[in-house]
């Protein structure tokens, strides 16, 4: 079977040894948009007869990996910009032949990130240190980003040979992290504190180089990570919010800071390391670079505004001498959590309404997965708000990242258990779509595409398989930003209410979780009625109590059984099978 495919892969790739008719039998199957471009592109390809058994031997695999894609067409482009660079494309091609595992790695990376795939394509070189799986998926933390980091400078001497050292070595870890992250080798909490632990590293040695440019000590001076950053929550086309403070005598320190960033931002032919936002500083845009920490803390008590408190929950020192930054912290505690409740809710409240009253007036309010109504930010702010409500009398809720802070609270009592799933689940969906949806392009969007073939795109790439993927995704993710919806209004919905009087009943919080967990085409096997059942069912199951088993008759004399438990391999098949064996038979089922 291998052999004949094989050769009816070499005759396509030789002009007229396949009528068009066969040509298009064997490519149709594959998804391309335009088979006949994709046939002229492989007899392109093909010219070289060296090149062309190669290929022959590829083909049958590729193939096989482009009908796991939704833009096959896309892919086969980036395929051949990586032939045209590797140095020998013929042992290119056998190498790939004989290593399944590297093709298939190529189709994903091609399909899931065209900025990643512009690393590669610059790098081809990249694509040996891929293949080493053991190494490629190994978390690092920030010291050991910044070690290898400093290697990397040993052979750059002058300063803006030194920062292009920096920026490919960023690179090659943004495509080792993303090539982890298409792969589905790391989870969504490791893929963001990699990114973020990277960044770390990078405004250290900045800050080190900064320091050396200018002639000012680094000694007094420390930089604070807001944010997505200070949260360790970092994504790969994120700002990094900064703030930075001085012991005493600021100013002192501004060439200093202003070097920092200047580094960071810079636009080189290797690109560059990071946007840098500096507005949440005190009097934003318009204040001084350089806070001394006597005089930030002056201004949190005397001017700084509920949301300005808000953002330093996510505060954390990341470079410069430390000390003087968790000093700050210590001393800021107190003032970020000396809030009243009602002036919380109040101010947070208006302030997610204003954001979504700007996304309506540019008719931006549907797909909006960062920003819109039930959206990552609803998740953020009812975080946010516990937080800062309960800061004070259980200071171990303070933590500045979000899926840890909700655990926090829910291990205190200051979060219900379907609450804190609803919120954790949708936050992990949303964020993953948001990655998906930034690493394409390495650009700064949070919409969700509205034409249906990149929405199919996107679906596939999130692991909805299938011809209707796309409307099985926008279903799924209109069922987690409904259940999160209603638990951030439960607590910010009106101010005029305490969040118990808010509250629905139990058995609707419990299914808007279990919803949203489901395949779409649960809804419509099931009554809601049905539906409410089986979450109070599924509540009750633990470590301890791994089934619940419910049997009711009906009036026509058959009877309903219902059976809710882990999902383990082969245990439905053993089920139905022991009722067939006891004589009942299975008029109807749905799983």
């Amino acid at each position: 079977m291998i052999a004949a495919t094989y050769e009816r892969s070499r005759q396509l790739i030789r002009d007229n040894e396949l009528s068009a008719e066969e040509a298009h039998r064997l490519l149709a199957p594959i998804g391309f948009a335009d088979w006949q471009a994709a046939l002229r592109r492989l007899r392109r390809l093909a010219a070289d007869a060296r090149v062309r058994e190669g290929l022959a031997a590829c083909l049958p695999m590729l193939f096989m990996a482009l009908e796991e894609v939704a833009n096959p067409d896309h892919v086969l482009v980036d395929f051949e910009r990586l032939l045209q660079r590797v140095a020998d494309p013929p042992a290119f091609l056998q190498a790939l032949a004989q290593n399944p595992r590297a093709l298939e790695l190529l189709v994903t990376l091609f399909a899931g990130s065209q900025f990643l795939t512009e690393i590669l394509l610059r790098n081809p070189g990249y694509l040996d240190r891929l293949l080493e799986h053991r190494r490629l998926a190994q978390p690092k933390e920030a010291k050991r980003f910044y070690s290898e980091a400093q290697a990397a400078l040993a052979s750059s001497a002058d300063m803006e040979a030194q920062l292009d050292a920096l920026r490919r070595f960023q690179r090659w870890e943004l495509l080792r992290i993303g090539t982890c992250d298409l792969l589905g080798m790391l989870d969504l909490p490791s893929i963001t504190a990699q990114l973020s632990h990277l960044a770390d590293a990078l405004v250290q040695l900045c800050l080190e180089r900064a320091s050396a440019w200018t002639g000012i000590a680094i000694e007094g001076f420390t930089v604070l990570a807001l944010g997505k950053l200070g949260g360790r929550e970092l994504n790969y086309s994120s700002d990094i919010d900064l703030l930075f403070l001085a012991a005493r005598d600021a100013t002192r320190y501004s060439r200093l800071a202003q070097a920092l960033i200047q580094a960071l931002t810079q636009v080189t032919a290797e690109g560059f390391l990071y946007r840098v936002d500096m507005r949440l500083r005190p009097w934003g845009s318009v204040g001084a670079l350089v806070s001394s920490l006597e005089g930030y803390l002056k201004y949190l008590r005397q001017h700084a505004r509920l949301w300005e408190k808000q953002a330093l929950l996510k505060a954390r020192v990341i470079a410069g001498d430390l000390a003087v930054g968790h000093a700050f912290l210590e001393r800021a505690q107190p003032l970020i959590f000396e809030v009243a409740d009602t002036a919380v809710r109040s101010d947070v409240r208006s302030l997610k309404e204003r954001i979504e009253a700007a996304l309506r007036q540019r008719g931006r309010e549907w797909g909006q997965v960062k920003l819109g109504q039930g959206s990552i930010r609803d998740v953020e702010f009812v975080t946010q708000y516990l937080q800062l409500i309960h800061g004070s009398t259980h200071p171990e809720v303070r933590s500045p990242n979000t899926l840890d802070a909700l655990a926090r609270l829910f291990a205190s009592g200051l979060l219900a258990a379907d609450e804190y799933r609803v919120l954790a689940d949708g936050y992990t969906f949303l964020r993953t779509v948001e990655h998906y949806l930034q690493m394409m392009n390495n650009q700064q969007t949070h919409s969700l595409p509205t034409d249906p073939r990149a929405l199919t795109h996107l679906a596939r790439r999130l692991g909805f398989q299938g011809a209707n993927a796309g409307t099985r995704f926008v279903t799924r993710y209109e069922e987690h930003s409904a259940a999160i919806r209603e638990v951030y209004l439960r607590y910010l919905g009106d101010p005029e209410r305490p969040p118990s009087s808010r509250s629905t009943p139990a058995d609707q919080a419990a299914s808007s979780h279990h919803i949203a967990q489901m395949d779409p085409s649960y809804q419509e096997a099931f009554s809601q009625e049905e539906i409410h059942r089986h979450a109070a069912m599924a509540e009750r199951l633990d470590d301890e109590h791994l089934v619940e088993v419910e049997a009711a008759p009906l009036s026509d004399g058959r009877w309903r059984v219902t059976v809710v438990a882990y999902d383990y391999q082969g245990e439905l098949s053993l089920i139905c099978g022991l009722l067939f064996v006891y004589g009942l038979d299975i008029l109807e089922g749905h799983v």
